[in-house]
C-alpha cells in the first residue's frame, strides 16, 4: 500500500495530516448527510412498514403496545434500521473514497467487487431472516402456549427480537468475505478450509444456537445455507487461491 502522506488530493502535491483529517471530517458530514435523509424518507413510510413486518412475522394477529410511547418508539426504531440499511452502499462508497488514493491499482480492482458482494451478503442474510427464519421462528414459539396461557407480543419486544435476529443474520452471511479474506491474504489456504469442514460445522451450529432461541428446527433452518455458504466459500477461495499466485510456488508483489 502506498504510504498514506505520499497520497495526493490532485495527484501532485502529498496531502499533509491534517488535510487527511479534514477530507474524514468531509466524508462523515456526507455520509451523515445521506444517511439523515434516508431516515426521514423511511420514517415517512415507518407506518406501513411496521404493519407489514406485524402482517409478515404474526399474520392475521395485533400486537400490545404496553407504553404511552412504545409505538412512538417502534416506528423510530423501523426508521433508523431501514434509513440506515440504505445508507451502507453510500456508506461503503464514501470509506472506498477516503482509502482509494492510498491503494495499488490492483488492490483497487479488488476492494470494489468486495464491497459489493458485502453490501449484497448483508442484504440477503436480512431478507432470509424476515421472510423465512423469523416467520418459522414466531410461529414455532407461539405453540408452547397452553390452554391457561395466551400467547400476545408486545411491539418493543416483537421489534427487538426481529431486529435482534435479522442482524445476527446479515453478520453471519458474511463469512463467505471473511473466509475469502484469509485465503487472499495468505493466512489460511483452501486445502485447510475443506479439512476443516467438521470444525466450521460446528462453529456455524454454535453460532446459529447463539443468534436464535437455540431450538432445533431454527437453528436447522439458519445453520443450513451458511453450512452451504461454506462450502461454496471454499471453492471461491481455491479460485483467489490461483488468483493471488499461491498455488504452489508463492509470488512477492
Amino acid at each position: 500500500m502506498i504510504p498514506t502522506a505520499a497520497v495526493t488530493a490532485a495527484g501532485d502535491a502529498p496531502m499533509s495530516f491534517l488535510d487527511h483529517l479534514e477530507e474524514l471530517r468531509r466524508a462523515i458530514i456526507r455520509a451523515f448527510v445521506v444517511a439523515a435523509v434516508l431516515v426521514a424518507a423511511a420514517w415517512a413510510f415507518s407506518g406501513r412498514l411496521l404493519e407489514a413486518l406485524i402482517s409478515l412475522l404474526l399474520p392475521g394477529q395485533r400486537v400490545l403496545a404496553l407504553a404511552p410511547a412504545e409505538a412512538f418508539s417502534a416506528r423510530i426504531n423501523v426508521a433508523l434500521w431501514t434509513g440506515g440499511l440504505l445508507a451502507v452502499p453510500y456508506l461503503m462508497f464514501e470509506a472506498w473514497r477516503f482509502v482509494a488514493p492510498g491503494l495499488k491499482e490492483r488492490e483497487r480492482r479488488f476492494a470494489i467487487p468486495w464491497m459489493v458482494a458485502s453490501s449484497i451478503l448483508l442484504y440477503a442474510g436480512i431478507a432470509f431472516a424476515l421472510q423465512l427464519l423469523l416467520p418459522m421462528m414466531m410461529g414455532m414459539l407461539a405453540s408452547f402456549a397452553t390452554p391457561h396461557v395466551e400467547s400476545r407480543t408486545s411491539l418493543s419486544a416483537l421489534l427487538s427480537f426481529a431486529i435482534q435476529l435479522a442482524a445476527g443474520c446479515g453478520l453471519l452471511f458474511q463469512l463467505p468475505l471473511v473466509l475469502c479474506l484469509l485465503v487472499w491474504f495468505g493466512i489460511v489456504s483452501p486445502t485447510t478450509l475443506a479439512r476443516a469442514w467438521r470444525h466450521a460445522v460446528f462453529f456455524i451450529a454454535l453460532g446459529a444456537a447463539i443468534i436464535t432461541p437455540g431450538d432445533g428446527p431454527s437453528m436447522l433452518v439458519l445453520s443450513a445455507p451458511l453450512v452451504l455458504l461454506y462450502f461454496l466459500s471454499v471453492l471461491a477461495a481455491a479460485a483467489l487461491w490461483k488468483i493471488r499466485g499461491r498455488g504452489g510456488s508463492p509470488k512477492e508483489e
